[in-house]
């Protein structure tokens, strides 16, 4: 028989399509091209993250190559144009000037970060910009507590990893004990000045309602100058002049 002229049924290439991420989270990030906290909106979720850029004056949310799956406290490498860090976390230094970068989870709120840790800013340039990400998992003081010593007196404690420091931050509010935070560093902000996290502060103080306060031990509350050792948790405390 001949040829009748009619075209074989051709399937057509499949179009690759990949739901958004939608990663848990306590709302909408910011206004833009997508969400680099929720991974919502505008990419092309098949090859692409939603991450912060900093464009010379201002973070921007932009879509950028997927190139790895890292998450804290995975090192990583913020060299290249696009970092290797998994969607919805963000490759930085914990501070400006420090040589080696870690991935941290991007948070709009504390909310969005599992486990009860504080959602802060931390530099996002050298050039400036900076953006909300999850602080370290935090560890409770104890009996069955994991938590580190913030003063350095206690032996036996969980020591913090190399290059980590132990913080004192506010206490677990479900069973009242202290918390701790092997955070990268402590800041130069003084007694009764004003702070933001505990990391802004000098060493052995903490940052308790607004205020760097000095870190007392409620078992042997020893505060200079005849201050009181106040509550901050079952464990630990700040003096109060």
């Amino acid at each position: 028989m001949g040829d009748s002229g009619v075209e074989p049924d051709v399937e057509p290439d499949a179009i690759e399509s990949c739901p958004e991420p939608n990663l848990p989270c306590s709302g909408a990030s910011a206004p833009g091209v997508c969400d680099p906290v929720c991974q919502r909106r505008g990419c092309n979720w098949c090859t692409e993250k939603c991450t912060y850029v900093f464009d010379g004056t201002n973070k921007q949310p932009a879509c950028v190559p997927k190139t790895g799956k890292g998450v804290f406290p995975d090192s990583c490498d913020n060299s290249k144009p696009f970092d290797d860090c998994a969607p919805g976390s963000i490759c930085l230094p914990p501070a400006v000037g420090d040589t080696t970068a870690y991935c941290f989870q991007l948070c709009a709120r504390t909310a969005d970060c599992l486990g009860g840790p504080a959602c802060g800013q931390r530099a996002l340039s050298p050039a400036g910009g900076s953006v909300g990400v999850c602080d370290p998992p935090y560890d409770l003081c104890g009996i069955d507590g994991t938590c580190c010593d913030p003063l350095g007196l206690t032996p036996g404690l969980t020591p913090c990893p190399a290059n980590r420091v132990c913080l004192l931050v506010s206490p677990d509010l479900s069973s009242l004990n202290s918390q701790t935070v092997c955070d990268f560093g402590y800041g130069s902000t003084r007694v009764s000045q004003s702070c933001v996290s505990s990391r802004d502060c000098l060493e052995g103080l903490s940052c308790v309602n607004g205020l760097c306060q000095q870190v007392c031990n409620l078992a042997n509350p020893d505060c200079p100058n005849g201050g009181t050792c106040t509550w901050w948790g079952n464990q630990y405390g700040y003096c109060k002049n």
